[in-house]
């Protein structure tokens, strides 16, 4: 038998395994951002480039299994071509010819758009981890590869951690785009190295998987089972925490990076070694996190006391009603679920004999819980489910996990009491999850899309005695309307005379023959300032708002009958305004919304450029920024000074059916501004030194309020 060559120096393959998680994870965040404008700034693109992630991680870790199993040289031939291969598709920066052209489905144009772009890198990436898992064992037979599982894991960490926290805030998208490009140059040099030392290591018939330790037990059909289901379970859970808490506030990389890299960590601390994973400890853990989680809404604002303490009668908790708090909870809930997952995985694992078969079928788990919750769920369910459904999951792994250890416990006492907490949690949990996340008030209609969850909701009105409706997206309300014959034209919820569009619409009431852009339909509650020979054009990306619009409310119809011209534009508004001749609008209105988050490309200074070529000289554009969690106003103000306008900031309180309102508006109309400046209710808030964003640099982490 040959004798084996010098192995493979160790720190070479922590460093590929560093750089190359490093990358992987990097790019993700990086890419979504970089397209996020093209497809309307819907959480659907984050989950939908999460998908494609998941599924190429799936064939690269394939890819490895199979590449494993041919002789050494034919490894290094195939190997070495894809990495050449993979360094020729560089830059990763998106050509402007795959922005979307039509109404055709988003999804399907988003994953061709990472095929042609990223696939091919992200795909040898991917390989990576089990391939160099499969170098350190022929080089070091015996070994412990799992630790560079762990490893590979910490880099995948920080170039989460730091891409919100430095190269977002330093570089602009295509900077980011082609620094990473630059540093996959480096990874091809350290790949090729390890290649080609590891072709010059002499094969024998034992370390040709990479073991000499004796005959192992084999695999069982259930193992396989759970190394898929595990994985499925927690990664769906990441992206359903994820979709819960973006659809209210914004679609922005800080918001994606925190689940995921608490995900990360539970990998990291799994996968470092057995001894972290206590099933009891965490599994009690996660029950309760998973109570807390569900039963948030419930938590009073203050708590009476059963006896004085000095002078204190009642403890305030409104501390635990702010968006900070309900962030900890949520992805507090979802870091222990992983957790408990990926502590039973580890526990599964099998000899490093089948490593690359235990990361096929968990790759394979990540792609299927992916693929449920960015394709299956918005088809199958007409609301947003899958969190409740994810805890209820969570919660049977817990007890299971809970189950298990009891049955494993030698102490009869310890034995008792787990299998007791297990039984009672599994089903309070049961009940009061079901409750929670399935019982809802109930609507008169329910639809789902890639742009998320709409219904409408109808009551009556003891008060004044008629009926009236609301548009709800997800759990905010885009849009009231009393159906009574003599209230349903009064501009109510956001619309008020006394708001900022109402000012400007006002501005313009005597205008005949008045132009009036809005970007965002909701229930087209503006629509009630329109007169005869006014001409009001809609954009609206989601079609089913359109449908709901239309055949729930009346504002539409009740225009078209007072002689007004009205026109509705499909398809993300900003590339239709890119594409539209001059449309000389007296007021345009900016009310998109997704949830209670704001599409980031409307509020560019390479938007608002767009939007001044289609206003008159006297033209307002009217910037709707209410938002429980973002202070957007500041930015405005900033884009408006850049581009030659002036603005004046009109904040209203709640009154009856008119909500609290925050408009900003953007004008040179020298007699409107002095007419309406700046008013609010309120004490005026800290001025916030932001810069003004652009289409490659915007940063919603530093206008995310959270207190």
């Amino acid at each position: 038998m040959p004798t084996t060559s010098r192995p493979l120096p160790t720190i070479l393959l922590y460093g590929l395994s560093l750089l190359s998680a490093f990358l992987l994870f990097q790019v993700q965040p990086v890419i979504s951002k970089f397209i996020l404008p093209w497809f309307g700034g819907s959480p659907g693109v984050w989950t939908t480039c999460m998908l494609f992630f998941q599924c190429v991680l799936f064939l690269g870790y394939a890819y490895a299994h199979l590449l494993t199993l041919l002789p050494r040289r034919t490894q290094w031939i195939i190997h070495g071509i894809l990495i050449l291969a993979a360094a020729a598709t560089l830059p990763i920066s998106p050509a402007e010819s795959w922005k979307p052209v039509g109404n055709e489905p988003p999804e399907g144009r988003i994953l061709l758009l990472l095929l042609a772009t990223v696939g091919l890198p992200y795909f040898v990436l991917s390989s990576t981890s089990p391939l160099v898992q499969v170098w350190f064992n022929r080089s070091n037979p015996g070994g412990r590869p799992w630790r560079l599982y762990a490893l590979s894991n910490v880099g995948s960490l920080v170039a989460l951690l730091s891409y919100p926290f430095f190269f977002e805030r330093q570089l602009n998208v295509l900077q980011q785009t082609l620094l990473w490009s630059a540093a996959f140059g480096l990874f091809v040099v350290f790949s090729l190295l390890c290649v080609w030392k590891d072709n010059s290591i002499e094969e024998s018939s034992d370390q040709a998987t990479g073991e000499d330790d004796g005959p192992t037990p084999p695999i069982q059909w259930w193992q396989r089972i759970l190394w898929v289901f595990l994985p499925a379970c927690a990664t769906a859970l990441l992206l359903a925490a994820t979709n819960h808490v973006c659809q209210d506030v914004a679609v922005i990389p800080f918001l994606w990076v925190v689940p995921l890299s608490l995900y990360l960590i539970t990998f990291i601390i799994c996968f470092d070694h057995e001894r972290w994973y206590q099933p009891w400890f965490w599994g009690i853990l996660t029950i309760g996190a998973i109570f807390l989680a569900s039963g948030y809404h419930l938590i009073p604002d203050e708590v009476r006391l059963p006896y004085m303490v000095g002078d204190v009668e009642k403890i305030s908790l409104e501390w635990l009603k702010n968006y900070r708090a309900e962030l900890a909870i949520c992805f507090g809930a979802m870091f222990f679920g992983c957790m408990v997952c990926h502590g039973e995985l580890v526990r599964l694992k099998p000899s490093p004999k089948h490593l690359t078969q235990f990361y096929l079928l968990m790759s394979a788990g990540g792609a299927l819980g992916g693929l449920t919750v960015s394709l299956v769920a918005p088809r199958v369910f007409d609301r947003y489910v899958e969190w409740p459904i994810g805890l209820m999951v969570m919660l049977v792994i817990a007890c299971a996990a809970l189950l298990h250890q009891a049955f494993k416990s030698k102490s009869s006492g310890a034995k008792a009491i787990l299998a007791l907490l297990s039984g009672m949690a599994g089903v309070a949990g049961f009940m009061f999850l079901g409750t929670w996340g399935f019982e809802d008030e109930p609507r008169i209609a329910r639809a789902r899309n890639f742009y998320g969850a709409i219904s409408v909701f109808e009551d009556f009105d003891q008060e004044y005695g008629e009926e009236y409706r609301q548009l709800y997206h997800g759990g905010i309300i885009h849009g009231l309307q009393n159906m009574g014959p003599g209230d349903r034209e009064e501009p109510v919820s956001y619309y008020g005379h006394h708001t900022g569009i109402g000012k400007a619409l006002d501005n313009f009431a005597t205008k005949p023959n008045a132009r009036v852009g809005i970007v965002g339909m909701g229930t087209a509650t503006a629509l009630v300032y329109g007169k005869k020979g006014n001409t009001f054009r809609i954009y609206e990306i989601n079609p089913q708002i359109i449908e709901f619009s239309k055949k729930y409310f009346t504002y539409q119809d009740d225009f078209i009958a007072r002689g007004g011209q009205l026109d509705i534009v499909q398809g993300d508004a900003r590339l239709n305004l890119e594409r539209e001749p001059d449309q000389h609008y007296d007021v345009l209105l900016l009310d998109a919304f997704s949830g209670d988050s704001v599409p980031v490309h409307l509020l560019t200074v390479e938007a608002f450029k767009i939007y001044q070529r289609h206003m008159n000289a006297d033209g307002i554009i009217a910037v709707h920024v209410t938002n429980r969690y973002l202070s957007l106003a500041p930015v405005i103000e900033k884009i408006a000074a850049g581009v030659g306008m002036k603005t004046t900031r009109i904040q209203t309180d709640s009154n009856g059916d008119h909500d609290i309102t925050d408009y900003v508006l953007v004008t040179n109309n020298g007699p409107f501004l002095i007419a309406n400046p700046p008013e609010s209710p309120w004490d005026p808030d800290e001025p916030l030194d932001v810069d003004a964003w652009t289409d490659k640099r915007h940063n919603l982490f530093e206008v995310l309020d959270v207190d």
